[in-house]
């Protein structure tokens, strides 16, 4: 049984850049920064990673970041995110969730394999506490 969907076997390691991506999208920070950010986690994959009913979403995902792209010199580029339409971002920001959604989707259909992956224990750190300096009296 071929569990993988079109993922290209490495499930797992979009997972992460997925999650990433949200993350950063939803952080704070410049509007070009978290979109920078964002698409950069995918930038190593190519379409042929994904299934193939959700590559026009990375396709118009790294379009938007090579329109984005400004080339200061041969050595240096940065990306204006917001240069683009708000149209333009809000496709970006649901073409990153619609691939997020579809392989925690995927993950779940193959469980067995990915029982790792469940998230366990405290998902957020735990406070550190300071003792207070006593005053001297």
């Amino acid at each position: 049984m071929n569990d993988d969907f079109g993922w290209g076997g490495d499930h797992v390691g979009k997972l992460i850049a997925l999650q990433t991506a949200m993350r950063k999208l939803a952080g704070q920070g410049k509007l070009r920064d978290r979109y920078d950010a964002a698409t950069f986690a995918l930038a190593t994959y190519h379409e042929r990673d994904f299934p193939e009913h959700l590559r026009p979403a990375f396709n118009r995902i790294m379009e938007a970041r090579r329109k984005a792209r400004e080339d200061v010199n041969e050595n240096y580029a940065y990306f204006a995110f917001d240069a683009l339409t708000p149209t333009e971002r809000k496709q970006v920001v649901a073409d990153i969730t619609a691939l997020y959604e579809a392989c925690l989707i995927d993950i779940g259909r193959s469980w067995p394999q990915w029982d790792f992956m469940y998230p366990k224990g405290d998902l957020l750190p735990k406070p550190v506490r300071r003792r207070r300096k006593k005053k001297e009296t």
